[in-house]
């Protein structure tokens, strides 16, 4: 059986030849010049970065906006950041395609031919396919800092070609990309590939360039997530960051409708990783919590979709989260348009500037008992997740995958035992259904059991079908009047 990864720094020695592997395997051509980009990035760097707007904006309470967009063509794709940033986003996005994530890039060269700046027959920009020299050009006309944004198991040549094209900020890391993107991929398999992007965007850093990294964590895509399972994801994310040099980390908290539990997802968010990072001797790292809009299926209706990022977005502000990644109105029915893009960036700011004003006397005390519970739950598994590994983070998130210590629900991946299954209260906070194997401690799953009881009333057990019910949770049309206004309950149905 081959060694296990684990959560050691690559030596620089070893990073150049894993450079020299890549780009042969990948690209059939040498590396690109790392000294040149370099040195081309940290003269770009010195326009702004996200990770110094983050860090302004932390210390001012503010939240920075950063929708999700990116098209074919070159031509397509300056008319849209250039509409983005009219509307007011903080950083501009580069969102790579989906052939180019999944390392098909002769397809995608071939797709970019065929595309028009109005015709997009890419749902991204091929960045590898317009080449480090034209990325720039485009980046640097722009007076604000861009982020790459694209998930796969095997990002290796997007993240070298975004960050020497300028870009200050990658996206993701290997719980997310492996167990929600990938069937096969075990995490063994990933993790060195996502140490190397790290070990990347931790040498631009120590070249000047303060390249910064979502850790998304197990916000579910398309699914709610009990917001201590996600961060569980999003702190071990962090710490592989951290140990191969990344110094400005953006630990993920999904927002999914219940507000005081969005609230305290952020507050713990920050908590917990930066209680995990300092634990492992990872003192230099700053953090910047980026609330996410709900990740999974939109209201088809433009004022219901305004109504659920309006929702997102009062949570993000009470809790003063540094950054927000802006969905759009158009989620529900396709690809957005950039009109819709600017229109929720529109809305969002606005609403982040009304509801900050309020945000201290905003706090509800649900708030500190969400916090209380998601740090009770995500710590006892954390802990266990180290156990397994003897305390190095990479190791214990492979073993403890194998025993089901670490386990998330509705994962694609063959890997991942899948015997946790969360479920809605009647207020449409998340809760665990099934806990599997987790170490849930067990005055948090009697605290989750008396929230589940109000749900229930005098009805059967909640049961699977509550649990698919859910995923629906923020799509449909709201129930007649004479229904209760939370989740449909196990009383109601029957």
């Amino acid at each position: 059986m081959p060694e296990l990864p684990s959560n050691e720094k690559i030596e620089l020695a070893d990073f150049l030849r894993r450079r020299e592997r890549v780009f042969r395997e990948q690209l059939d051509r040498e590396p690109y010049d790392l000294d040149e980009c370099t040195a081309w990035a940290v003269r770009n760097a010195q326009r702004g970065t996200m990770s110094g707007l983050l860090a302004d904006a932390k210390a001012a309470g503010g939240t920075v906006v950063v929708p999700r967009a990116g098209v074919a063509t070159m031509d397509g794709q300056r008319a849209l950041m250039r509409e983005l940033d009219e509307a007011g986003a903080g950083v501009l996005p580069i969102t790579v395609d989906s052939l180019t994530r999944e390392l098909k890039f002769d397809e995608a060269a071939r797709r970019l031919a065929a595309s028009t700046a109005t015709d997009s027959q890419l749902n991204g920009f091929p960045i590898v396919a317009h080449g480090i020299d034209a990325t720039r050009e485009l980046i640097a006309s722009f007076d604000k800092p861009v982020i790459i944004r694209a998930n796969a198991v095997d990002l290796r040549i997007v993240a070298e070609t975004g960050l020497a094209a300028g870009g200050t900020a990658f996206v993701s890391g290997p719980m997310y990309a492996t167990l929600e993107y990938s069937k096969h991929t075990s995490l063994a398999e990933s993790i060195p590939k996502w140490q190397y992007v790290f070990r990347l965007l931790g040498h631009y850093t120590e070249a000047g360039v303060p390249a910064g990294d979502d850790a998304v964590g197990f916000a579910q895509s398309g699914t709610c997530s009990v917001p201590s399972l996600m961060l569980v994801g999003t702190v071990i994310d962090a710490l592989i960051m951290a140990g191969q040099g990344v110094k400005h980390i953006m630990p993920y908290a999904m927002l999914q409708g219940n507000i005081a539990q969005d609230v305290a997802c952020c507050l713990a968010s920050e908590a917990l990783t930066q209680e995990y990072l300092r634990r492992l001797g990872f003192d230099d790292v700053t953090t910047y919590v980026a609330s996410s809009d709900w990740n999974g299926a939109f209201p088809r209706r433009t004022p219901d979709a305004y109504g659920l990022i309006a929702a997102n977005i009062v949570a993000a502000a009470i809790a003063k989260a540094p950054l927000n990644y802006v969905k759009t109105i158009e989620e529900g029915i396709g690809v957005p348009t950039a009109a819709a893009n600017a229109a929720s960036i529109r809305v969002t700011r606005y609403l982040l500037r009304l509801i900050g004003l309020q945000a201290d006397s905003l706090r509800s005390p649900d708030v500190q008992f969400e916090f209380d519970l998601i740090l009770l739950q995500a710590r006892a598994i954390l802990d266990a997740v180290l156990d397994a590994g003897d305390g190095d983070p990479v190791r214990g998130a492979v073993r403890a995958l194998e025993l089901g210590v670490l386990d998330i629900p509705f994962s694609p991946n063959i890997h991942v035992k899948g015997n946790v299954l969360p479920i809605r209260d009647a207020a449409g906070a998340v809760r665990f259904l099934d806990h599997g194997n987790l170490p849930i401690p067990a005055e948090a799953t009697r605290l989750e059991a008396e929230r589940l009881a109000r749900r229930r009333g005098d009805g059967p057990e909640l049961s699977y079908q509550d649990m698919i019910d859910d995923l629906q949770f923020l799509e449909l049309d709201p129930p007649p009047a004479t229904t209760p206004a939370g989740p449909t309950s196990a009383r109601t149905r029957a």
